[in-house]
């Protein structure tokens, strides 16, 4: 039988009150993209575009139910229709927050509860997109694990959504009312949210266009560029209920929508700037799908659509999304290796979740005619946020409260267990240090005074002096580089207050100190500006360093790097790289400086280190190091490849024998753990470097240290 999805005409939206099965079929279709992709990322590697559907998809029904309460009344109940969102979607994306904190709780290493419930914070207060959008800029969050609740970030941009549409709409409303018939009436509202919705599609694209291109990190969080993809379906929303297309040409062109949306799943990376013009495929999509399509048995887009799988999977769409990827990363922590069945079980997990969470959490609250009064909405939203953010926020403290361990440093602890061939490596065992102490320096690094955050240029360093006063010390000491030089001014601190050593410190984030552009002559955006930030501090501060008379000794230091660095010319090679480099370096000695170089420290890769000792004590040797021949070299390593190779008066001290043996290098030694995350040395285990450095700077009479 055909089913022609054209319906009686009028002026208005089309299938204004109607249920549209087809359009849960099309939600079944955006959340199986977002599931398979994070199960198999990939052969799925696009899958992320479906989140984008569910934004043309909600556009679409909100639009539609504004207009015509606008429309009809003149006016929108904006507590109604905030209460309706949130007894429609708080309830259960509450609950999968408070299974996270217990999953959290009970299956998780501590040293990843404290970004969790950062992000769990983030998710109840819906700006976990903000959240992550900091994070994406921020040096030392990004290589932070994956949360439990970090798939919130959509969820909190649709709700910004839905608090600013109707604003918009009812302020324009009221800027352009004025008395007429009820045709004048609905022709006015039609006419405000055309308008409106148009102005946003032109800002909001233009702003996703430009930022992404600028900074595709931060652009994909960000809600700025996602609100044109809601306004593309609410003005689907607006345009008449009929078109005079055949019904065969609208059936083709629901299909080429569908297949529009699975190329985009398919073919789509991380790689592929987003969102800006790129989500236009799956947006067109899923616009494609909504306006054009047909039941026709068998060939319809909209009869399969409308099976009832499809139905169902999409009556479930919401649920599936909160509750598949807190699954997959408790599974991911529990589960090594995480293969094939047990996604299989983790898709079946999510079914039931989601079938039994709509049957006894979504239906029955959004149903209850108690709190289809918006004050009791509001008041039960306000109280649960309050309880588990109190909850959240307190109970993983109580659990695991903030640990101030010092120790000292003494012979064969750390580092110079390795360095003095003590007996016992200390490489196994129990750390001296909790793995959660260490690792809270990733999120509180030390002397932040002396770190200029990637990008900028005139932050205030002034206030970075460590070791002895500079007005009486015996000699002056500066240390420059990227957050890998920062990571060494313990060590540095330590010995300035046992010499009488002050130590300045000139450190930024992601800058190695190279006397060159990391960015190709055609790099724009904030690729480019980053590159200028850090080529402008590596020039300023050699500078400084060459007029300063009471400066004894220039210590660089950088993490292994793959970045590629172009002279005045647009041209780059290692020989120009390095020759910049050693030239940079003889300025400094011939300005009178001792010049002392840290080789590079091995990347441990995939491996966090306090997170795998947190979770594997008794097998830190088997699961937490790495084969020395494959991470050492692993990267470029421009600073040691030059103070070997070029001819130069510096001091080269290579670290690594302190962390590897000649078979593996370890995340433990000495008994302290060696990294607060995949590469940055720990405060203390720098520290541990000290006798051995001390004997490097007397045998290369280093300013007769």
């Amino acid at each position: 039988m055909l089913s022609k999805t054209i319906q009686p005409t009028q002026s208005a939206a089309p299938i204004r009150s109607s249920f549209r099965s087809e359009l849960q079929g099309l939600r079944a279709v955006a959340v199986g993209l977002v599931l398979l992709y994070h199960l198999w990322p990939n052969s799925f590697s696009g899958g992320f575009v479906g989140v984008d559907v569910f934004f043309v998809v909600s556009g679409f029904l909100i639009t539609g139910h504004l207009y015509r309460e606008l429309a009809q009344t003149g006016r929108i109940s904006l507590p109604k229709f905030w209460a309706r969102r949130v007894m429609r979607l708080l309830p259960l994306a509450f609950t999968v927050l408070v299974f996270s904190l217990v999953a959290m709780l009970l299956f998780l290493p501590q040293t990843v509860w404290s970004m969790n419930v950062r992000q769990l914070l983030g998710s109840l207060f819906y700006v976990e997109n903000w959240v992550l959008a900091s994070d994406s800029v921020d040096y030392m969050a990004a290589d932070n694990e994956p949360s439990l609740v970090q798939h919130y970030w959509s969820l909190s941009i649709e709700e910004q959504f839905y608090i600013l549409l109707p604003l918009i709409f009812v302020g324009m409303y009221v800027l352009s009312k004025n008395r007429g018939t009820q045709l004048e009436q609905e022709q006015r509202a039609r006419r405000v949210i055309i308008w409106s919705l148009a102005a946003i599609i032109i800002l909001s694209f233009v702003f996703s266009v430009g930022f992404t291109n600028y900074n595709p990190a931060q652009a994909y969080f960000v809600t700025p560029t996602r609100f044109w993809e809601f306004a593309i379906g609410g003005l689907l929303a607006m345009l008449p209920a009929t078109s005079r297309i055949p019904v065969a040409w609208q059936n083709a062109l629901g299909w080429s929508g569908i297949v529009a949306i699975v190329i985009a799943g398919l073919l789509y990376s991380g790689e592929t700037p987003f969102p800006g013009y790129t989500a236009l495929l799956p947006v067109i999509g899923a616009a494609l799908f909504i306006r054009y399509g047909s039941h026709h048995t068998g060939t319809g887009v909209y009869w399969w659509a409308s099976l009832r799988p499809s139905v169902r999977m999409g009556d479930w769409s919401y649920a599936i999304y909160l509750w598949h990827w807190p699954l997959i990363i408790v599974a991911t922590y529990q589960l090594d290796p995480f293969v094939w069945y047990h996604k299989l079980v983790i898709i079946v997990v999510t079914f039931v979740l989601s079938a039994a969470s709509q049957k006894l959490i979504e239906d029955p609250l959004r149903r209850a005619k108690p709190f289809k009064v918006p004050r009791r909405a509001f008041t039960l939203m306000a109280s649960n946020m309050a309880l588990i953010g109190a909850v959240t926020f307190i109970t993983p403290q109580l659990l695991a409260p903030e640990t101030h361990e010092e120790i000292a440093i003494s012979d064969c602890v750390g580092a110079d267990a390795f360095l003095a061939n003590c007996e016992d490596p200390g490489t196994s065992g129990e750390p001296k240090i909790p793995a959660t102490q260490v690792q809270q320096e990733a999120e509180e690094p030390t002397y932040p005074e002396c770190n200029i955050p990637d990008g900028y240029t005139d932050f205030d360093r002034s206030d970075c002096s460590l070791g002895a006063p500079e007005d009486s010390a015996d000699l002056k000491v500066a240390v420059i580089g990227d957050s890998h030089a920062r990571a060494w001014l313990p060590l540095f601190d330590e010995l300035g207050k046992e010499n009488n050593w002050n130590i300045q410190g000139y450190t930024k984030s992601g800058c190695t100190p190279v006397p060159l552009s990391s960015a190709a002559p055609e790099t724009s955006g904030s690729g480019r500006d980053a590159a200028d930030a850090c080529a402008e501090f590596v020039a300023d501060s050699s500078e400084e360093f060459q007029q300063d008379a009471d400066l004894d000794v220039i210590v660089t230091a950088a993490s292994p790097t793959d970045r590629t660095f172009y002279d005045e010319d647009g041209r780059s090679s290692e020989a120009t790289t390095s020759q910049a480099v050693a030239d940079m370096w003889a300025t400094w000695a011939d300005a009178d400086k001792e010049v002392v170089v840290m080789g590079e420290v091995p990347h441990f890769n995939d491996i966090n280190v306090p997170t795998c000792i947190a979770s594997n004590p008794g097998q830190l040797v088997e699961e937490c190091s790495q084969s020395a021949d494959d991470l050492i070299g692993d990267r470029g390593t421009i600073l040691t490849d030059t103070a070997q190779h070029q001819e130069s008066s510096v001091n080269f001290y290579d670290p690594t024998a302190g962390l590897c043996d000649e078979e593996r290098c370890y995340s433990m030694v000495g008994g302290l753990i060696t990294r607060y995350d995949h590469h940055h040395l720990s405060s203390d285990f720098a520290r541990s470097y000290s006798a051995d450095f001390m004997r490097f700077l007397k045998e290369h009479e280093v300013s007769n240290a």
